[in-house]
């Protein structure tokens, strides 16, 4: 007859108090607390519930006050910005934790997925969570499902709360009324916002002037760094920064708002609104002016035009040089040549896209028609009836009092002297002046295949320019143009070569 089977029960030692004598190990409880904003009353909720807390923890025997973790103005959506919570969780995975007291489900997270991921790493760890709103503890055999259903609940209520404030916002916006954010220049004292910096104010002006001027990025950033001259942040000013400052409307005294927009109230993550995916409003004359407007709008012109992304920079004549050909205006490129010199050539829809000229021959001409300017044929202008001919004579005599002569060509020049600059001959260049005169002069070419439109010219953009050239029919150009029979080649005019 066989043996009937033992069983023996095998149960879990108790870790503690389980010998006489010792103390029963306490228990290390840790409390985390957080506030949404930086408002004086969540602030003072914060040392609420900070007290409160250790009152509670004291209170208990058998408890130990492991520390309290509290995040002051933090969103709760989103974990990687809290710092306190994630040193509780380094805490807590490095034993130094044993449980977690904290108000409720919406201050530990308000989105779900990481809120039910921390839950079950810490109970992994042996680490459990009480929730003292929903009276919720996760060593509790139910808690997963009613924090599951409770976790949701905290994260569909954060996204109504957030509906709520971007509804307020926008609705502020479409009155005209921004939210303040710090600019340089700009200060807020009290609840007057915009107040005018002076100190940092002249280095504003001082930015757009020497810009304006014809100074690079670079070059303006190398001139503050050695005057001294620091950012906002205490570090020097880099050229990225300083293109901020030059396209910011504020300067102006205006205001774009909605630059940017929340995606989802769990990423929290801004985007530009170039698309006007929301609303966007401009606010004119919103405050006082740092810099006049004609200066910031010349600023903007300027760097569009040398703006790189857009293709080949487009400065400084874009807009002020006509095609001798068909009269339409001509755009800036660059030639396949050595150094890849820069010309401009025609952009118009007829086919004289192949007649280019390279720009140091009009920036050479352009400087010589300034400097032959002459001041009592100016002062005639001046003393005009016409008032628009006499105000840019005026003030073309006095850009020749600070400057009167120039070795580069710089836009605000072309802005307030020039209207248009021509080619009636190979050889020669017409300004026309706002203040009614013009200005003929000779172009000296150093080389034959710098002539526009001679043969190797031609070569330089391309086989099928000339083929093309050749067969198109003379009654589409104009004889008045280049005042020759043959505009395309100079037969006539370059046979002997350049004097």
């Amino acid at each position: 007859m066989s043996r009937k089977p033992t069983i023996e029960v095998i149960q879990r030692q108790k870790a503690v108090g389980t010998t006489t004598g010792t103390k029963p190990q306490k228990k290390r409880v840790a409390a985390y607390c957080r506030v949404s904003t930086e408002y004086e009353e969540q602030q003072s909720s914060l040392e609420i519930q900070m007290s409160a807390f250790r009152e509670q923890i004291d209170a208990r025997p058998d408890w130990k006050l492991a520390g309290i973790y509290a995040d002051r103005g933090i969103s709760g959506t989103q974990v990687q910005n809290r710092t306190e919570f994630l040193r509780m969780m380094e805490d807590a995975e490095n034993g130094l934790i044993d449980y977690i007291i904290t108000k409720s489900i919406s201050r530990f997270a308000r989105n779900t997925l990481e809120c039910l991921s921390y839950v079950r790493h810490l109970r992994e760890m042996g680490v459990f969570v009480y929730f003292e709103k929903e009276r919720l503890d996760t060593s509790s055999s139910t808690s997963e499902m009613l924090l599951s259903i409770l976790a949701a609940v905290a994260q569909e209520e954060s996204r109504n709360i957030s509906e709520n404030i971007k509804w307020s916002q926008r609705k502020r916006y479409a009155e005209g009324k921004p939210k303040w954010s710090a600019v340089y220049g700009y200060q807020k004292i009290g609840e007057i916002e915009y107040i005018i910096d002076e100190e940092r104010a002249t280095v504003v002006r001082r930015i757009f002037a020497e810009y304006i001027l014809g100074a690079s990025l670079p070059e303006i950033s190398r001139g503050l760094a050695r005057d001294g001259i620091s950012s906002a942040t205490g570090k020097s000013w880099s050229p990225t920064v300083l293109a901020k400052i030059l396209r910011n409307e504020k300067y102006v005294g205006d205001v774009l708002i909605q630059k940017t927009y929340t995606v989802d109230h769990i990423t929290q993550k801004r985007v530009v609104n170039d698309q006007a995916v929301v609303p966007s409003y401009y606010v004119r004359d919103h405050h006082r002016a740092i810099i006049d407007r004609k200066t910031f709008e010349t600023a903007q012109v300027i760097l569009s035009l040398k703006n790189r992304h857009k293709g080949a920079t487009q400065y400084p004549y874009y807009g002020r040089l006509a095609c001798p050909v068909c009269g339409e205006q001509m755009v800036r490129s660059c030639i396949r040549e050595h150094g890849h010199p820069p010309v401009w050539r025609c952009c118009g829809e007829s086919r004289c896209r192949a007649y280019f000229i390279k720009e140091k021959y009009i920036d050479s001409a352009f400087c010589t028609a300034y400097s032959e300017l002459d001041t009592e044929a100016l002062e005639r202008q001046a003393r005009r009836r016409d008032e628009k001919i006499s105000g840019a004579a005026r003030v073309a005599i006095g850009l020749k009092e600070k400057l009167p002569q120039i070795d580069r060509v710089e836009y605000y020049l072309l802005d307030a002297l020039v209207d248009r600059i021509v080619f009636p001959k190979w050889d020669t260049m017409v300004v026309e002046w706002t203040f009614g005169l013009k200005s003929r002069v000779k172009i000296e070419y150093l080389r034959e295949s710098d002539i526009p439109n001679h043969k190797e010219q031609l070569r330089s953009v391309g086989s099928r320019s000339l083929s093309r050239i050749e067969r198109r029919p003379k009654k589409t150009l104009s004889p008045t143009v280049f005042e020759r029979p043959c505009i395309y080649g100079y037969d006539s005019i370059v046979e002997g070569g350049l004097q």
